[in-house]
């Protein structure tokens, strides 16, 4: 049996609370409803996400291109001793986004997010969503592939990269990686600022002749001080 060999340590994250989850915004303001900003207890939430994380060396910081996800992935940034910046890449958008949303651009981004800067790969004058025409999970579930095969081609020295991104593509991201039939999608509980780790090694080096691991699920370690109540809640 060879030795195990780690290509990629992946810490799966869901964004802070956001105004949408809060209830604050009229679902009939598409656009503010489908790319808010963190609510002030989402943005502590980010801020408790990157104090625990400043103890860990991350090596890149990626996020969907919706200001939630920007947001909670800056304030991770923010505490990194040398991973500053963001890159925001549309194939982690949220699921089922309608092409009603329309496009936006990376000045757009910029412009609320200094510290974003494009994933290495996409086009800087391209659009930073992802929309759906067609209805259900069938484009979630391929961009979750996309998200994978981004990932282990760019990673594979061992690197610890953050992804932030959202509950649902963050569910089938989870299924797609662990190899689970997409059909009929059963709910992971994935909370605000809620941390999922997996682990892949090159490939025949895994331990039990697996190579990708889930290390833990959902961690809410990091608002276990001011949130306690967090723990025992799912969402």
């Amino acid at each position: 049996m060879p030795d195990p060999v780690i290509e990629l340590e992946l810490y799966l994250v869901r964004h802070g609370e956001s105004r949408s989850n809060a209830g604050l915004l009229d679902p009939e303001d598409f656009r503010a409803f489908e790319d808010p900003f963190l609510t002030e207890k989402g943005l502590r939430q980010a801020r408790l996400l990157g104090e625990f994380f400043s103890r860990l060396d991350l090596d890149c910081i990626l996020a969907s291109g919706q200001n939630r996800a920007l947001q909670t992935a800056g304030e991770v940034a923010a505490r990194q001793k040398r991973t500053r910046a963001v890159e925001a890449h549309p194939v982690f958008t949220e699921g089922r986004l309608s092409p009603e949303f329309g496009e936006k651009h990376f000045d757009e981004i910029a412009a609320a997010h200094p510290y974003a800067v494009p994933a290495q790969g996409v086009d800087p004058a391209g659009d930073f969503v992802a929309t759906q025409d067609e209805p259900g999970d069938a484009p979630t579930v391929l961009r979750a592939k996309q998200a994978l095969a981004y990932l282990h081609g760019r990673f594979r020295s061992g690197e610890k990269v953050m992804v932030v991104a959202h509950a649902m593509f963050n569910t089938v991201l989870l299924f797609t990686a662990l190899g689970l039939s997409t059909d009929g999608i059963f709910d992971f509980a994935i909370a605000n600022t809620g941390v999922t780790k997996l682990v892949f090694y090159q490939k025949g080096t895994g331990r039990w002749g697996c190579d990708t691991h889930l290390i833990f699920h959902n961690s809410l370690a990091h608002l276990a001080d001011e949130f306690p109540d967090a723990i025992f809640t799912a969402y």
